[in-house]
């Protein structure tokens, strides 16, 4: 759904622009990531895949307090990727890990290492333009 969807279900309300929020979300996000990374993705592929999306969450929702927004659901901070340039098969690609995450936390599902593998090669996949969004943000 495109993010203008969630605005008007008021699943993202708007507020304020943030800045300091924004930084010091981008801050925990390269935190859990660099952490996650240093596991072992077979003794804690649960920790680093639930690390790994807390951390895109937070990138997604920087930007979304940059332009004054707050998001109230995971699928709106989403969608508010295609608003910095991603393209869709990246939204689609997210919110399917988004899908196995909340199995994970709310079901009972298992993540396995292929999972944490999967959402690894996600974040490297993307990695390059995230850093370029932050510098251009003055985030890095």
């Amino acid at each position: 759904m495109p993010f203008e969807y969630f605005v008007e279900k008021k699943d993202v309300k708007k507020t304020f622009k943030d800045f300091e929020l924004a930084k010091s979300l981008v801050k925990d996000m390269q935190d859990r990531i660099n952490k996650s990374l240093m596991l072992n993705i077979n003794t804690f592929s649960k920790m680093i895949f639930e690390n790994i999306y807390d951390a895109l969450q937070d990138f997604c929702n920087a930007f979304l307090a940059i332009a004054g927004f707050k998001s109230y659901s995971h699928q709106a901070s989403i969608s508010y990727l295609s608003k910095l340039g991603f393209d869709a098969s990246v939204e689609e690609e997210f919110d399917q890990l988004r899908y196995k995450r909340n199995s994970s936390k709310y079901y009972g599902q298992k993540i396995s290492p292929e999972d944490a593998k999967q959402i690894r090669d996600f974040y490297f996949k993307i990695k390059s333009k995230i850093s370029k969004l932050l510098k251009e943000k003055n985030l890095n």
